[in-house]
């Protein structure tokens, strides 16, 4: 079984300074719906840490408190 999961899963691959877009959850609600964005950003990846989070930071230089999980970000291609 570990197997067939590492066969499919492919690893990101994040460097500091990368672009990226974070995915954005939550329940769909509002006149929208499921054609809101999925995606916000671009953000600057400012820190990667060994368990898998990314510190970000958006265009302006404004922080996130808290850092995100590299399974909920992809890279920006401008």
């Amino acid at each position: 079984m570990t197997r067939a999961f590492r066969k499919r899963v492919k690893p990101r691959k994040f460097q500091r300074g990368d672009l990226v877009l974070k995915v954005l959850k939550g329940l769909i609600s509002g006149p929208r719906g499921k054609f809101r964005p999925s995606w916000s950003g671009p953000y600057v990846i400012r820190d990667l840490t060994r368990e898998g989070a990314a510190w970000l930071t958006d265009l302006d230089g404004n922080q996130f408190t808290e850092p995100v999980n590299v399974d909920q970000l992809k890279k920006f291609y401008a």
